[in-house]
């Protein structure tokens, strides 16, 4: 009996505790989750490889930060869907969003619903959504994005390999997103918006920037610094390991 009557105790002080705790506090811990996946997936075991950069003053990408940069133009690519069919991604659309999802991070499932809204409210824009976490096995990500939920991502996903695309773009965290013009030039890599809780957004970077691009206005932003709580993590490169390929 004592040890329920602890128990209790236990569960409520923890309770109390969270529900106590500053929202902006939960926020930051979140973004640690993904450290503590299994040590044979990251690049270096142990050590926070998904540091994140903030815009410089000017708005500019700074120089640390990998991958694809404002003006550079998108790489055709070829990955295959969770169901093994082939596809191609390329410029052409008025525009071409590429988004990292992820069925186990927290940041990328709270970011589902506004995602199929954006979907929703730019017909003319082509969304893609690539899983390239080692961790992630395709059934996993079949059991989440295939779930008959309206709270989940209604896109097809590509499941990304070996990181081979993400690698090409630079992408480091789910949710970061890309975005491509008509002529497959990169415009804007960053946040979808400026916080987790939607009822905290007050700037929607990705929204904003589309509804710039498709009507022939700069967007405001070039790159804003990712939210995410899962790092990519990455297979290490052993002798012998066949390498996955993006084309």
């Amino acid at each position: 009996m004592k040890y329920a009557i602890g128990a209790v105790v236990v569960i409520a002080t923890l309770a109390l505790t969270w529900l106590a705790m500053p929202r902006q506090v939960i926020d930051q811990c979140c973004e640690y989750i993904g450290l503590l996946g299994p040590e044979d997936v990251s690049e270096v075991p142990g050590v926070d490889h998904a540091k994140i950069e903030e815009a410089l003053p000017d708005g500019a990408v700074p120089e640390s930060v990998p991958g694809y940069r404002p003006g550079q133009s998108l790489e055709p690519f070829t990955l295959p869907d969770l169901h093994g069919t082939s596809v191609s991604v390329k410029a052409g659309a008025d525009a071409t969003v590429v988004v990292w999802v992820s069925c186990l991070c927290p940041t990328s499932k709270v970011y589902e619903v506004r995602l199929n809204e954006l979907a929703r409210d730019f017909p003319n824009v082509r969304w893609v959504a690539v899983n390239s976490a080692a961790m992630e096995s395709v059934a996993e990500l079949r059991e989440h994005f295939e779930r008959a939920d309206p709270g989940r991502l209604n896109w097809p996903v590509l499941k990304d390999d070996r990181n081979v695309v993400a690698d090409r773009f630079g992408a480091r965290v789910s949710t970061e997103t890309f975005v491509f013009d008509r002529d497959g030039r990169l415009v804007y890599r960053g946040a979808i918006d400026d916080a987790r809780n939607p009822a905290r957004v007050k700037t929607s970077y990705l929204r904003e920037v589309l509804k710039d691009l498709l009507a022939g206005r700069a967007p405001a932003w070039r790159y804003t610094a990712p939210k995410g709580c899962c790092p990519i993590d990455r297979v290490k490169d052993e002798p012998g390991n066949a390498q996955g390929r993006a084309s």
